[in-house]
């Protein structure tokens, strides 16, 4: 485990700092713990999830922190409060509401003990998840889960359904948005979202991804299965059996549904929750004027295969040895998907020198290849030149990037990256405030402005978007040091 300092661990009766009484651990995982605890200002019993890497900035521990304003649902984990524990401010913290509950996980795994026994009750479950997800769409602006899967469904009381873990959650066109690692994660993950890279995109974009997510959960539902076995069958979409082979009980009307939501092409999923929510609604319907029929128990152990080993490794964070079992996949098979993997490993690792190895070794096993695969590998590398000031590097991969995969968010950010190490200021400013135009308010694209004004010796724009960036980004000390710097200089 690394942290800043070790002279503290969670335990029950410790204090975190003078904010909490930690009562109770809720759940201890590979990134972080959950506690219950009571809240020293008033009293209060709230859940507080500690994460595990205190090395990493406060941007990348937050999670859900767009929710932190939003009027609760009775369907959505509540996010109170987060960021370092006082004194110290050394442990960050992610304060939620107490809800005493078995995530859907656990409950599936009691199906040999009656749950789930009947349709209308997993329907119930189902659709709980629907209105949660609905919610969370319908926000201003509107928010993806990105991980929706059994682990991050809580069950309550009288089957009360409350959709957690916001990890992966994302606002529409991030620039870069958290990896994914989990390899649970990835077997509800759509293709499009499956390589452990990152997830980012239009809202449209990141939707269809988390109804493909839904569309797993529900055949896993009517089933006791899941469509695919490893990462890498879901990243090729492999041919996986209808609901109604596994289970004749099963309504046409009700497969029709998880089989739109598993189409390989998002284009040919449900577009919106509210369509998908009254396709499902009157497919249930036609499901329980059927005969009951017994549900399968859910099935065993899935398969694995070389991407198994690799996603666990990455959630390891053993980076080597997962670019080491993708190498020799890569070796094997030639297959792109596995030379991703390892690319995406040693950039994890920091071997970058490495990387470039591979990447000048394989590049015309890529350049004037399309498809997903591809196009992850060169926006990979693209960022990685610019890590190692390759400049002529970059932008080639760039060009190849923009013919091959077309225009972006995530290429113009690099452009302006590219721009700005290369002291071409006025063509970063322009391309970033572009950017800003066009997606208002991302903090990456608000601190690269203040950079690039400065270095431009433009110091009333560079204190307009520092009035904006502290705005939108909470508890930023680099940004309120700056803003001090500034006053101090008359600037503010």
């Amino acid at each position: 485990m690394n942290l800043k300092s070790a002279h503290f661990l969670p335990g029950t009766n410790k204090k975190l700092g003078d904010k909490y009484l930690l009562l109770e651990c809720l759940g201890d995982g590979s990134h972080g713990w959950v506690w219950c605890a009571e809240r020293l200002a008033d009293g209060v019993v709230v859940a507080v999830k500690i994460p595990k890497d205190l090395t990493k900035e406060d941007r990348h521990l937050a999670e859900g922190k767009e929710l932190l304003e939003i009027e609760p649902h009775p369907n959505v984990v509540r996010i109170t409060d987060m960021g370092r524990i006082p004194p110290e401010n050394e442990w960050f913290f992610i304060e939620m509401e107490y809800f005493p509950s078995q995530s859907l996980a656990q409950k599936l795994d009691q199906r040999s003990q009656q749950f789930g026994d009947t349709f209308e009750r997993l329907f119930n479950i189902f659709d709980q998840v629907l209105a949660a997800v609905e919610f969370l769409a319908d926000l201003s602006p509107p928010v993806s889960h990105g991980d929706i899967k059994p682990h991050n469904i809580l069950i309550g009381a009288e089957d009360l359904v409350k959709l957690t873990d916001f990890g992966s959650s994302a606002l529409p066109d991030e620039i870069y948005v958290r990896t994914r690692e989990n390899g649970g994660t990835v077997l509800y993950a759509a293709p499009e979202f499956s390589d452990s890279v990152s997830r980012k995109g239009t809202f449209d974009t990141l939707l269809r991804g988390d109804i493909y997510s839904l569309g797993v959960l529900l055949y896993q539902l009517l089933t006791g299965q899941l469509p695919h076995e490893t990462p890498a069958q879901v990243r090729r979409h492999a041919p996986f059996k209808r609901p109604t082979e596994i289970n004749s009980g099963i309504h046409s009307s009700m497969e029709k549904v998880v089989l739109r939501c598993l189409q390989k092409d998002p284009a040919e999923r449900f577009g919106t929750v509210v369509g998908l929510r009254q396709a499902f609604a009157s497919a249930r319907a036609h499901q329980l004027t059927q005969p009951k029929l017994a549900l399968p128990i859910a099935a065993g152990a899935p398969h694995e295969d070389w991407s198994t080993s690799v996603v666990g490794a990455l959630e390891a964070r053993d980076y080597l040895r997962a670019a080491k079992l993708s190498s020799a996949e890569y070796e094997r098979s030639k297959d792109l998907s596995a030379l991703l993997q390892q690319l995406n490993a040693l950039h994890r690792a920091n071997r970058l020198f490495d990387f470039k190895a591979v990447l000048d070794k394989e590049s015309a096993s890529f350049a004037a290849v399309s498809g997903s695969d591809a196009c992850a590998i060169r926006s990979l590398a693209v960022k990685v030149m610019l890590m190692l000031r390759e400049v002529d590097a970059a932008d080639e991969f760039l060009k190849q990037a923009r013919a091959l995969d077309g225009e972006s968010l995530d290429l113009d950010f690099l452009q302006a990256s590219l721009h700005g190490l290369q002291a071409e200021f006025p063509q970063a400013r322009e391309v970033l405030e572009r950017i800003n135009r066009a997606t208002p308010s991302k903090p990456q694209v608000l601190v690269r402005l203040i950079q690039v004004c400065e270095q431009m010796r433009d110091y009333p724009a560079a204190v307009g978007y520092l009035r904006h960036a502290l705005r939108v980004i909470r508890d930023a000390p680099e940004l309120e040091a700056k803003r001090q710097r500034y006053q101090a200089l008359g600037l503010w």
